[in-house]
């Protein structure tokens, strides 16, 4: 599952990712108490999911899935809608052109994906918690980096009707796929992990979760090549079908 990246990585909008964040943030302050928390991360890999499927859709679907129908009342009520939406819809095509079919097939081994995934630094942490945005504890118990993507895009898979495969080698590709994202969401030295990571890599010593996060993205962009495949050999399938039937047809 190795894989190198030698050529430059798709530019990233970062202004407007910190644009999404903060708008995130004002629905997060809006939502019951109650409420799962969804970051930047979560909605990241839920739209990365959408954008990968067979059938992608539209933001919109992984704002209502993650937040509800009710969520543009926060937006609306301070005139914020449209701002939310130009970011959004930037982020989601950033998201569509990094998964061109085109350049994953010519540079299979490059890093096309830009995610969003948070990683706090000590500094990170100690300035967060002096700003009282964070407590130590909450700090303590954040997800390992890439883990809330993680989530945020299996979400997406679970929510979809459109990922089933029938039984057979098709199948079996995918579910090793989508066991390659979901080991990035294994807490470190947990048995789970470990017998994940002596299962699917050769020399297992020495992978950690930057090796897993990396493994992860390479997945997905393989998974947006697989659905493409299985687009092709269906519409095949039902083309050979219609021949059958033409060709059985009495005059």
């Amino acid at each position: 599952m190795a894989h190198t990246d030698d050529m430059d990585t798709p530019s990233l909008d970062i202004e407007n990712a910190q644009r999404l964040a903060e708008y995130l943030t004002l629905l997060a302050g809006a939502a019951n108490q109650d409420a799962p928390a969804v970051t930047l991360d979560t909605l990241d890999g839920y739209m990365t999911a959408l954008l990968v499927g067979p059938q992608p859709t539209a933001p919109l679907q992984a704002m209502d899935a993650l937040f509800g129908d009710n969520w543009p009342a926060a937006f609306e009520e301070q005139d914020l809608t449209d701002a939310f939406m130009d970011a959004l819809h930037l982020r989601w095509n950033e998201i569509g052109d990094s998964l061109d079919p085109q350049p994953l097939l010519d540079a299979p081994e490059q890093m096309h994906l830009t995610p969003l995934i948070s990683e706090f630094d000590d500094e990170t942490k100690e300035r967060l918690i002096a700003e009282g945005a964070l407590s130590a504890d909450l700090l303590a118990r954040l997800p390992a980096p890439g883990a809330m993507w993680a989530q945020g895009f299996l979400q997406a898979v679970e929510d979809l009707d459109t990922w089933e495969l029938p039984e057979g080698d098709a199948d079996e590709d995918l579910t090793l796929m989508l066991q390659a994202i979901q080991a990035v969401t294994l807490a470190e030295g947990s048995s789970a992990r470990a017998e994940y990571i002596e299962q699917a890599y050769e020399e297992p010593e020495g992978i950690d979760q930057n090796a897993l996060i990396d493994d992860m993205l390479f997945t997905a962009q393989d998974m947006r090549l697989f659905w493409m495949q299985q687009a092709v050999l269906k519409g095949a399938h039902a083309q050979g079908a219609d021949d059958d039937s033409e060709g059985q047809t009495t005059h």
